[in-house]
């Protein structure tokens, strides 16, 4: 447990990068495949990646991005993108897969699919479902990286539909964040993390 609640607590939001060290694409992809565990609604896990790791792509990257210098000097940047037609398009699969591990029975698929689907047919409604759980899945992914070492920053500073424009991602989609990952400057200190709210100033027990 206190490992866990280390990893939670030692995560920030990392501003400077080095740009000498390089993530193996293996490692990342082995922190998004942990870091897809992250919970969803009814398990359709709408969300999808791009790493951005090419040299000449982060520097294109960080124009569409103002600016920010840390999107250059990370090892690499994911861009992640909720897709809001992902109750239709993943359906299938995860209901097979329930199927498949008894959680439920042959029979059900049907109806369960109907009910499914219904939930994202309301614009709105899908655009919440989709960016909730892709957010969920971003956080992970950031906990996921400090067990391995790395640092990670969350970014919504970006123009979203040059972004779209530049990775080819569909009008459907949306892009909640970009999560520049790699290793902190040595030779850079963090200053102490910045107030945080007491329970007493943000929640209440009924």
């Amino acid at each position: 447990m206190k490992e866990c609640l280390r990893l939670i607590t030692d995560r920030r939001s990392i501003t400077f990068f080095d740009p000498t060290r390089d993530i193996p694409n293996e490692l990342i992809k082995e922190i998004l495949e942990v870091s897809a565990t992250a919970p969803s609604g009814y398990n359709i896990q709408p969300w999808e990646v791009i790493v951005v790791k090419d040299k000449e792509k982060k520097r294109k990257l960080k124009d569409i991005c103002y600016g920010q210098q840390k999107v250059e000097d990370a090892s690499a940047n994911i861009v992640l993108v909720a897709n809001t037609r992902a109750g239709e398009e993943h359906v299938d699969r995860i209901l097979d897969s329930w199927i498949e591990l008894g959680y439920i029975k042959p029979e059900a698929r049907e109806s369960l699919k109907s009910q499914i689907v219904a939930g994202w047919q309301d614009p709105q409604r899908a655009f919440r479902k989709a960016v909730r759980d892709t957010a969920l899945f971003g956080m992970t992914i950031m906990i996921t990286a400090r067990a391995y070492g790395l640092e990670t920053h969350p970014m919504e500073g970006y123009d979203e539909q040059k972004l779209k424009e530049f990775l080819g991602i569909e009008e459907h989609k949306v892009v909640p964040m970009v999560i520049a990952i790699g290793y902190k400057d040595q030779n850079r200190e963090l200053l102490p993390r910045a107030y945080r709210f007491k329970f007493e100033e943000f929640g209440r027990i009924l």
